[in-house]
């Protein structure tokens, strides 16, 4: 969902690294690049592990979610491009959608509106005892369609999600946001794309060659 059909992860940037100021601390582009595709919990403690006992995670968390409610009421992220219009092309074609994600159900609520009610089943990071890297959340998802996950594509744009996917045995479509795939991260995907246009019209041609 962020960063792929949300452009949320440079607002997500400004409003981790705000917040991270406010307790005293930076919070570099570097360092948040590690952080995403990463559950909000692991995040923090990911954040807690390197700056130490001095980085009050509550407060933290606290400061960051004010700032993102401000911000999704401001109306602040956007969709992008090519999502709503890849998802009712999923839907016309008779193909099951489900949402894997690192996110809250609220957050998905708030992110995409009505938008999620496009998505046959939605499976977040409290659903499973592990978040990605690990495969728990494609493995989740794909029960919870009924699927085999080899059965299935999954749709990536950070590279704990690509991990997580490939490590559920599904073929991913990469769509980078802030960070180009390295040549490891390539190599677990079926094919890394500028666009969600781009990909909805891959499949379009792998799904008239059927």
């Amino acid at each position: 969902m962020d960063g792929l059909l949300v452009d949320s992860e440079r607002s997500t940037r400004g409003v981790w690294q705000a917040a991270t100021a406010e307790c005293g601390f930076e919070l570099t582009d570097a360092v948040y690049l590690s952080l995403i595709g990463l559950g909000a919990d692991e995040a923090e403690r990911t954040l807690a592990r390197r700056f130490g006992s001095g980085f009050d995670v509550p407060v933290f968390t606290q400061r960051r979610t004010e700032r993102m409610r401000r911000l999704l009421a401001s109306g602040g992220i956007p969709f992008k491009p090519g999502a709503e219009t890849l998802l009712e092309w999923v839907a016309a074609s008779g193909l099951a959608a489900g949402l894997a994600t690192s996110s809250s159900r609220d957050e998905v609520r708030e992110r995409l509106g009505t938008v999620a009610d496009r998505f046959v089943t939605i499976t977040t990071r409290h659903d499973v005892a592990r978040g990605k890297p690990a495969p728990d959340i494609y493995l989740a998802a794909a029960h919870s369609l009924a699927a085999a996950p080899s059965a299935c594509v999954a749709l990536e744009d950070s590279f704990a999600g690509v991990r997580a996917a490939a490590g559920a045995g599904m073929p991913v479509l990469m769509v980078p946001d802030l960070a180009e795939p390295s040549p490891e991260i390539a190599n677990l995907t079926a094919g890394v794309y500028p666009s969600l246009s781009a990909v909805q019209q891959a499949m379009m041609e792998a799904w008239g060659a059927l």
